[in-house]
């Protein structure tokens, strides 16, 4: 296995934040891991071929293509960082998928949803229905959710906040609507005690992004439902849309840096079309 150690200094030198760092990482790691799974060489032996199939292989996963080209953003940094340490001979960069296919539907259907929802809550621990209600009421990236302080957390009688630091250590404000409010303070009158102050706290301390996705995949299983946190913010990212709010302000709850990343959630599901139509008097 390739040594990463010198990687993250490398990104670390570049003055990336931690998110960013955490996510070039892992996605290396998803590359080495395949490259390493079809071939003995070294990656002195990498060639121009090998990251075509590569991207082949990204797009023969379910994943959409903002999360397809977001991974060969992170593996062009990594094919730069093996070229200026002489890794390999040649610098490779793959480019980019076009982006057709990004404007399809992310999210959850609303009776997928709601399924999934009341198996939750149906099962009645708090500590995953504060983190069903908290991703359907604010949109958070699965490492923001992760990452939620106590001191974070501000809720009164009628209303509440939560700050997030998002992507490039951008601090934003979201307001907590009622169930939200309502499942954060249910779990905290159970929460496990502990030294950290971070929210989530599992039997080994402060949850990491892997055992919430796999929490939500075990109540999708129940329910027969595919479900990952970032399908939960395409989800609101969407209802939002649906609802009139202004795109200035989804941007705002979800943290884009760029408005035109928030556009994508203007999509029209094969839903919409139907219930248009349906609608129509002549």
């Amino acid at each position: 296995m390739l040594d990463l150690s010198g990687f993250e200094a490398y990104l670390r030198s570049k003055e990336c934040s931690h998110n960013t760092i955490s996510c070039y990482i892992r996605d290396s790691k998803a590359f080495i891991d395949w490259y390493s799974s079809r071939t003995d060489c070294g990656f002195d032996k990498l060639i121009e071929l090998d990251a075509i199939e590569y991207k082949k292989h990204l797009l023969n996963t379910s994943e959409s293509v903002v999360t397809v080209n977001r991974k060969i953003s992170s593996i062009n940094i990594f094919f730069k960082w093996l070229y200026e340490s002489r890794i390999t001979p040649d610098e490779i960069k793959i480019k980019p998928v076009k982006n057709r296919d990004a404007r399809q539907y992310k999210g959850l259907e609303e009776r997928e949803l709601r399924k999934l929802r009341a198996e939750i809550h149906r099962n009645r621990n708090k500590m995953h229905i504060c983190i069903i209600e908290i991703l359907l009421g604010t949109g958070l990236r699965v490492s923001e959710l992760c990452n939620i302080r106590l001191r974070d957390i501000e809720i009164s009688e009628r209303k509440g906040s939560l700050r997030v630091i998002g992507k490039g250590n951008v601090n934003r404000t979201i307001p907590l609507n009622k169930d939200v409010r309502k499942a954060i303070k249910d779990y905290l009158a159970v929460r496990p005690k502990d030294d950290s102050d971070f929210l989530l706290i599992g039997q080994r301390g402060a949850l990491k992004r892997n055992a919430i996705n796999l929490i939500l995949e075990k109540y999708g299983k129940r329910v027969d439902v595919e479900v990952t946190p970032h399908q939960l913010r395409h989800t609101l990212g969407y209802k939002l849309v649906k609802e009139g709010t202004a795109i200035t302000t989804i941007q705002q709850i979800l943290g884009h840096e760029n408005i035109m990343t928030t556009n994508l959630y203007t999509v029209t599901t094969e839903q919409d079309k139907a219930d248009a139509l349906e609608a129509l008097e002549w």
